[in-house]
């Protein structure tokens, strides 16, 4: 709950258009949705569960979409619907996540892909 708490500072502030959550399994997205999504309402955000079905059934896992417009996560929906997905690479997602390609360093979960492949 501390990230997605600093995650929707991030996006409420205005720092982000997008944040997502870390990975979750399905039972931990059922254990604590519910309050993180009463989080999200009291910073005024809105909210996407990704299920991510199209990673394989043993690897899956799934996140909380945070964003202050429906826009933003339509914006986020469109680039999946051409295939890529964010736990593969963030990269197509950089725009929709506030990344500066300029000035950006090694994020979110590409900072720690490596370590787990």
């Amino acid at each position: 709950m501390g990230m997605i708490t600093a995650f929707c500072e991030c996006v409420a502030g205005g720092c982000k258009r997008l944040a997502l959550s870390p990975p979750l399994t399905h039972e931990a997205f059922d254990s604590f949705s519910s309050e993180a999504y009463s989080l999200l309402e009291r910073h005024g955000l809105i909210h996407y569960h990704e299920k991510n079905p199209d990673l394989p059934a043993e690897e899956r896992f799934e996140w909380i979409l945070i964003a202050r417009s429906q826009d933003t996560i339509g914006e986020y929906l469109s680039v999946r619907e051409r295939g890529f997905n964010p736990s593969v690479s963030l990269e197509p997602f950089w725009g929709v996540l506030s990344y500066d390609a300029a000035n950006s360093v090694h994020t979110g979960f590409d900072a720690y892909r490596e370590y787990f492949s």
